[in-house]
């Protein structure tokens, strides 16, 4: 484990958040593991894709089928060792009907040699579906409780 310097998080997270491809494949190892959590059908981005060709293939023209104008933006970042963790936001607009969704966003990476070889990536999936769908989804599971008690 070789520790990665904050300023490769950085330039990583730059040509992420203006898509520049080119700077990005360059960051990407080989073996690289990029999962994003969420709803495959209604998501088609989120699943996991393994190997630098997939990965591109998915920030490269799978992902822009459904969103365009991808802007990510880091709010928080802490790099320690061969992570990183970033909490941010990403906004789009869903390329059919042209709304704007804006959702939270946590990413989990793990460098070798620079480059990325672990890429996980938390969304609010429950927020980007309402959103993406334009309806709110009915979360109530029938189960109540009585008391100061919060069902989750």
């Amino acid at each position: 484990m070789s520790p990665v310097p904050r300023a490769i998080v950085e330039a990583f997270y730059h040509a992420l958040s203006i898509r520049d491809m080119a700077a990005l494949a360059n960051f990407l190892h080989d073996e690289v593991v990029w999962t994003i959590s969420g709803p495959v059908d209604i998501l088609p981005f989120c699943g996991q894709r393994v190997g630098k060709a997939l990965v591109m293939k998915l920030l490269g023209r799978d992902s822009p089928t459904l969103l365009s104008d991808r802007r990510f933006v880091a709010k928080t970042m802490l790099v320690d060792g061969d992570r990183a963790a970033v909490l941010g936001r990403l906004t789009a607009t869903k390329r059919a009907s042209g709304q704007a969704i804006s959702y939270r966003i946590a990413h989990f990476i793990q460098f070798r040699d620079e480059k990325v070889v672990d890429y996980v990536s938390i969304i609010d999936s429950f927020d980007a579906v309402e959103q993406l769908l334009r309806y709110s989804l009915d979360a109530y599971d029938g189960y109540r409780v009585e008391g100061d008690i919060v069902t989750v």
